[in-house]
């Protein structure tokens, strides 16, 4: 999965966030053997091409480069002629979380044929745990989940993915979070109405 470019043609953004997926995607490491190592070289080696005439953009990504560094998302080596950047644990686990949150976000589709079967999603998340609650509400919600009943959501397609990504977002266990395919909920005439099928 990759993030929109803000540049016509790049795979990658120019942003700090851009540079972390490109390290992701090239497995964690980009390393180059050159006479004069520099951060554009190096760059080029995932995927970013900047010319001497791009100098906004050289200036853009020098920043981000530098903001990874000092926030120690990436670490460099220098070793003679050789030049790598490699992204730390903390650099691994806040681009996979972004990824994480940005794939919630994707509506789910809709198949030309529904199963007949519905999704119930049944959590129980503590009331001194309010922020964390009312957050995983929200994000059910922008998944196209319809409340059934107080701490029961529907839906009627395959969201199962999306469920156990929010899951692992915030950490819950089978106790606070349980995911039910089911072929019945009962009187399910509005909901069908609801949802179009």
């Amino acid at each position: 999965m990759v993030q929109k470019s803000t540049h016509k043609g790049y795979l990658f953004d120019d942003t700090p966030r851009g540079i972390l997926e490109a390290l992701l995607m090239a497995g964690g490491l980009a390393a180059i053997l050159t006479a004069a190592p520099s951060l554009f070289a190096i760059l080029g080696a995932i995927g970013y091409v900047a010319t001497v005439q791009d100098r906004g953009r050289r200036k853009k990504l020098q920043r981000s480069y530098q903001y990874l560094l000092r926030n120690r998302y990436i670490t460099r080596h220098l070793r003679g002629k050789n030049m790598r950047i490699e992204l730390t644990v903390k650099g691994r686990t806040n681009i996979l979380r972004h990824i994480q949150k940005r794939s919630l976000y994707e509506p789910i589709e809709k198949p030309e044929v529904w199963d007949k079967k519905w999704r119930l999603i049944l959590f129980d998340i503590p009331a001194q745990e309010r922020s964390k609650r009312n957050a995983f509400r929200a994000m059910i919600r922008r998944i196209g989940a319809e409340m059934l009943q107080k701490s029961v959501w529907v839906h009627p397609f395959d969201c199962s993915e999306q469920i156990a990504l929010l899951k692992d977002f915030f950490n819950l266990s089978d106790q606070h979070l349980r995911f039910i395919l089911c072929d019945s909920i009962g009187d399910d005439a509005i909901l069908r109405k609801l949802f179009k099928i």
